[in-house]
């Protein structure tokens, strides 16, 4: 969020998480009024990230990608790559894409779509930081820049 808000006095924000419960839509709203200081614009877009109405002078930030490939992955029968290209073209269409997205899951004792799912996620973190010009992490709520 700050990396958004640094490079942006109106950053765009994508909530990927499909809202299906009261208690989403209250986290939601919690959400919302924790970053009402930094000016984003929301975006609830839990498929297909890159029809979202977004320009190049944008700045966008995807929060995020476990949940964009889990709403894939468990519903629409869609892979890591498929996810991977969605990214890819909504990167295209801004300014600066921070994507967000959690890291150190291993698939050992899962099978199906579970491990297919973290597999997913280590693919996506491999194919993104390959491709992202600069990749943070964050350790005890430090972010640490690994490239």
């Amino acid at each position: 969020e700050n990396i958004a808000a640094k490079h942006s006095s109106s950053p765009v924000y994508i909530a990927t998480m499909v809202t299906c419960t009261e208690e989403n839509h209250k986290r939601i709203e919690k959400h919302i009024k924790q970053r009402e200081d930094k000016n984003f614009t929301v975006f609830e877009v839990p498929f297909d990230v890159c029809n979202t109405d977004v320009s190049k002078e944008d700045i966008v930030l995807l929060e995020d990608v476990s949940n964009l490939l889990a709403n894939g992955i468990f519903t629409q029968s869609k892979t890591a790559d498929d996810t991977l290209q969605d990214i890819i073209k909504l990167a295209e269409k801004c300014k600066m894409l921070v994507a967000v997205n959690i890291c150190g899951l291993s698939a050992e004792g899962y099978d199906g779509e579970t491990a297919q799912y973290i597999d997913g996620i280590n693919y996506l973190n491999k194919k993104l930081s390959e491709i992202a010009a600069e990749v943070v992490k964050m350790e005890n709520s430090v972010p640490v820049k690994i490239k």
